[in-house]
């Protein structure tokens, strides 16, 4: 029988090496959480160093502020003229980060009342009305605006489709958003052509989707697995290790499922929808934001496509098993999406220069206005 006096020696020293085995731990989390700001910031510093050679147009502006008086040597992002001739707000990388529901959600009623207005202007004119090219300003404004959003502030973009924009505070109904899809579909006007150019987007995303999220699966079910190996005092360092990698994977996997979608749903605004149709789209969903992939599950019931399980577990696009299979056509190969990781939105779909035919549009309708 083991000396009571040894029996404790060994406990001490037992939970000595347990604190210093803890302390290891703590002081790799540290050093793993420095590298990846160090990394993060010199990602970010060379990003901007990309935008500023791939884009003229994003330079600092001097004498401006934002809306959320961040400095003058702030780099602008996106700006909003609303429907007038001159730009009526900035917003810079910071202000973007920081934005706040109820600032986003006055920005964005702002856009659309305009875009209403426009509409109403428009009625059954001919194209070359002066009040198009301003309609057209407007959408483009609403859509660097999501564009802005998905790169700076990506919570924000869940929020554009849950929130009552004149309530934005008010409690989320638990049953999700009661829009007359139907209706704004049909408010829309879509063409066949363009309902099937939609499904196909459909299609795509939903199965490139489906092929990432096994991913994360994986990795929910690996730490799981090592949180079982917590209780063992000889391995906790290398399990806190291995959960620290997990969750950088789970991490990048949740990043990449986010730019997939937005991807999809970006090239739905800017290739399949007109300027006008993308405007009767968000003012027909006005209070709610707009809710593009409930938009395309409404319109694929309609025309008797398969339900979105079926699609995320269908083989990947691009493989034989795909062209066996996969039900549908797709409008992209395979993981053409994974361009918007290093490439922002703006630049794969689109400028964030208004059209030239917009500041000719703003002029007419002050002359019209003066006579």
């Amino acid at each position: 029988m083991a000396d009571p006096y040894e029996r404790g020696l060994r406990q001490k020293a037992f939970r000595q090496r347990q604190k210093e085995n803890h302390q290891v731990m703590e002081r790799r989390l540290q050093e793993l959480s420095e590298m990846v700001v160090s990394l993060e910031q010199e990602r970010d510093q060379l990003q901007r160093a990309v935008d500023g050679a791939t884009s003229v147009s994003e330079g600092t502006l001097p004498g401006r502020r934002s809306a959320l008086g961040q400095s003058d040597d702030d780099r602008v992002v996106v700006s909003f003229c609303f429907g007038e001739a001159a730009a009526q707000l900035y917003l810079t990388e910071q202000g973007l980060v920081a934005l706040t529901l109820d600032a986003m959600s006055d920005i964005w009623k702002r856009l659309v009342q305009q875009m209403a207005l426009c509409l109403d202007k428009l009625g059954a004119t001919h194209t070359d009305s002066p009040f198009r090219p301003r309609l057209e300003g407007l959408v483009h404004e609403s859509i660097s605006f999501m564009w802005a959003l998905v790169r700076y502030n990506p919570r924000m973009v869940s929020a554009i489709t849950t929130c009552n924009m004149e309530a934005p505070n008010a409690p989320q109904s638990s049953s999700g958003n009661h829009q007359d899809r139907p209706a704004i579909l049909a408010r829309v006007q879509l063409s066949e052509g363009q309902a099937e150019q939609l499904m196909a987007c459909r299609r795509t995303m939903l199965r490139e989707l489906g092929h990432c999220l096994p991913n994360g699966t994986a990795c929910g079910q690996r730490c799981r697995a090592l949180r079982a190996m917590e209780e063992q005092p000889e391995v906790v360092v290398n399990v806190y290790a291995q959960l620290i990698g997990i969750i950088e994977r789970l991490r990048a996997n949740v990043h990449a499922l986010f730019h997939c979608r937005a991807f999809y749903i970006s090239h739905a605004y800017t290739k399949v929808l007109s300027p006008v149709q993308t405007a009767r789209y968000l003012v027909a969903s006005y209070p709610m934001g707009p809710d593009t992939l409930s938009l395309m599950t409404c319109l694929a019931q309609q025309r008797g496509e398969p339900s979105t399980s079926e699609l995320l577990h269908t083989a990947r696009p691009g493989t034989v098993a795909a062209a066996q299979a996969g039900p549908g056509a797709t409008i992209f190969a395979a993981g053409d999406w994974r361009q918007a990781l290093v490439l922002p939105l703006r630049l794969l779909h689109g400028s964030l220069h208004l059209p030239a035919s917009v500041q000719q549009g703003f002029s007419q309708i002050d002359v019209q206005a003066s006579q």
